[in-house]
């Protein structure tokens, strides 16, 4: 009888990072970028894509939603959960070791742009190639952000704009101080990036019945894109979600300790 061929720790780590990021409607082995890491790793395409799968039977989020992954999640598969679960820090940084070891051993990539790009904080690497270290980025927040996204239908809530590039997961309440929220998708929101920011910087936020509140400086100002993009929303409520409806005391905490409600 033939070895089974385990999963090493690495190639799980790269497989957790890949579907903290990847919609579960794209975890399949036509994947580009499933066939692109399969190679790297060692894999076939649907053997990583079943992984994928098998890790979003474990997902709570997804259990919650009424969608169902394989049923052949193996023991491994569980610690990584309970791993995040109980130490997001530390494994963020042994995902992050996974895909620097990856990297070092990978010969030169010469497939098409991935969805994984470096962010806005992260420096901008003008030489040639793509390199996968665009894939090191936060887990739980990726992984926070995928949740946001399904939950709204990848949709802003208060536009309906429908371009997930253009989409951000907004935390209600910072990232930083928030720790027992910060993979909640009831402490998010799917935003514009244009309104994304305005929340986080206090501009705009939403009072208990998720009607948008302007701040004094947005209601000061007179052009016709402030109108466009603030002025018709004001006491508007949001488009609600499919399931988790924003936490209304994480709202609070906004409207308390960022919203510039006073001018």
């Amino acid at each position: 009888m033939a070895a089974t061929n385990h999963w090493t720790r690495d190639q799980l780590l790269i497989a957790f990072t890949l579907y903290s990021q990847l919609p579960f409607g794209r975890l399949h082995s036509r994947n580009p970028d499933i066939i692109r890491y399969a190679e790297l790793i060692n894999r076939t395409p649907s053997a990583l894509a079943m992984k994928l799968v098998n890790l979003a039977s474990l997902d709570p989020f997804i259990i919650d939603s009424g969608r169902t992954g394989l049923r052949g999640a193996s023991n491994a598969d569980r610690a990584l959960w309970q791993e995040m679960d109980s130490n997001p820090e530390l494994f963020e940084q042994q995902c992050q070791q996974a895909m620097v070891s990856l990297e070092a051993g990978a010969a030169e990539v010469t497939t098409a742009p991935s969805p994984f790009q470096a962010t806005e904080s992260e420096p901008h690497d003008y030489h040639g190639g793509e390199r996968l270290s665009q894939v090191k980025t936060r887990i739980g927040q990726q992984l926070f952000r995928k949740r946001v996204l399904s939950n709204y239908g990848e949709r802003c809530c208060v536009t309906g704009l429908e371009e997930p590039a253009l989409l951000v997961a907004s935390h209600i309440q910072p990232w930083k101080t928030a720790a027992e929220h910060r993979l909640n998708p009831s402490n998010g929101l799917c935003l514009s990036n244009l309104h994304d920011k305005a929340f986080d910087m206090g501009l705009i936020s939403f009072n208990d019945s998720l009607e948008m509140l302007l701040s004094p400086r947005i209601k000061k100002l007179k052009s016709a894109i402030s109108d466009v993009n603030f002025a018709q929303y004001e006491g508007k409520q949001i488009h609600l979600p499919d399931a988790y409806p924003p936490s209304l005391s994480q709202m609070a905490y906004h409207r308390e300790h960022i919203f510039l409600g006073r001018g």
